[in-house]
């Protein structure tokens, strides 16, 4: 039996992947993305481990026999076609909740920029020097009695209620499955989108909701809005984000996916003024890095011990 991880680089520095090779024995490498150097490298692999690597249908079914089982070392699995993967008896597992915290307190920390124009402020007293009226005229305002429209109640999307809810925000929720959180009304995608200060996307991408913050969906919206997007950029049709923002039908967006990463440079919503863009990084602290880490190897060990966990397929 071999494990092959494909893409250690992406999870960043000072991680511990020493589990792993008390399993089986493990090859770690840095950043593999093309299916030739893919396949070369799982040739004789039983697990292969994966964060961002692209695994579609067409390599998927080239992958040799003697692959069992795919661990994505993330909680999205769009990178990886898991039906193709069943097509071969190849179970796929993912790794939830390692970065509820990490993601939330990120989700806030946009929120709380946008209401309060902390970036703008530092780039003002840099480029001009201490000038407080002109601080001043940029706008600002409180998250007490701001109401805050969250898609999807999972494990992030609770969490971010409940932050919300300890900053004296008003919280309403549209999620398919429903939940019960005490302060948090639920109500339809097109109440949210009306009703909303600033909107916050915590689902899983899929087939169906791909693009769904769309012209429709953004001109509903309040003028003085904003999005935030911490779970996957395809959920936002970008072209009608940027018409949006250069039409202020909504205030701005703090985004920390966008649809293709990373974005060609020539990507308008980098340079936006009323436009955040971090590189993917909600899930970045290294506590919660370790975490995914520690899952993925635990997947991996109920497998081979037959009691599989976190299956996708």
């Amino acid at each position: 039996m071999q494990i092959v991880i494909l893409d250690s680089d992406t999870c960043g520095s000072g991680l511990d992947f020493s589990a792993f090779s008390k399993l089986a024995p493990t090859i770690i490498h840095g950043n593999l993305t093309q299916p030739d150097e893919i396949l070369a490298a799982v040739a004789e692999a039983s697990v292969i481990v994966v964060n961002k690597a692209v695994l579609d249908a067409k390599l998927i079914q080239q992958l040799p026999d003697s692959v069992r089982l795919i661990a994505v070392s993330a909680t999205g699995y769009d990178n990886i076609d898991i039906n193709a993967a069943a097509a071969r008896n190849i179970r796929v597992v993912n790794t939830p909740g390692y970065g509820t915290n990490a993601v939330a307190q990120m989700t806030l920390a946009l929120i709380l920029n946008c209401a309060t124009q902390l970036t703008t402020q530092v780039s003002l007293l840099r480029d001009a020097g201490w000038n407080k009226e002109e601080g001043l005229s940029i706008p600002m305002s409180e998250l007490a009695g701001k109401t805050l429209g969250i898609v999807g109640l999972g494990a992030i999307g609770s969490r971010v209620a409940e932050l919300a809810l300890a900053f004296d925000m008003q919280v309403i929720a549209y999620t398919r499955t429903a939940k019960d959180l005490d302060d948090v009304k639920e109500v339809s995608l097109a109440e949210l989108a009306a009703r909303s200060d600033y909107v916050s996307l915590h689902c899983a991408l899929s087939q169906e909701n791909s693009g769904f913050i769309n012209h429709e969906f953004l001109a509903k919206m309040k003028p003085t809005a904003f999005i935030i997007n911490t779970a996957r950029g395809g959920l936002i049709d970008e072209s009608a984000l940027v018409d949006a923002l250069q039409n202020k039908l909504i205030a701005g967006a703090a985004l920390d996916v966008l649809t293709t990463e990373p974005p060609a440079k020539d990507n308008p919503l980098l340079t936006m003024p009323n436009v955040i863009v971090t590189p993917h990084i909600a899930w970045g602290p290294l506590e919660a890095r370790q975490r995914c880490l520690d899952i993925t190897e635990s997947n991996i060990a109920s497998f081979i011990y037959g009691e599989p966990q976190n299956l996708l397929n």
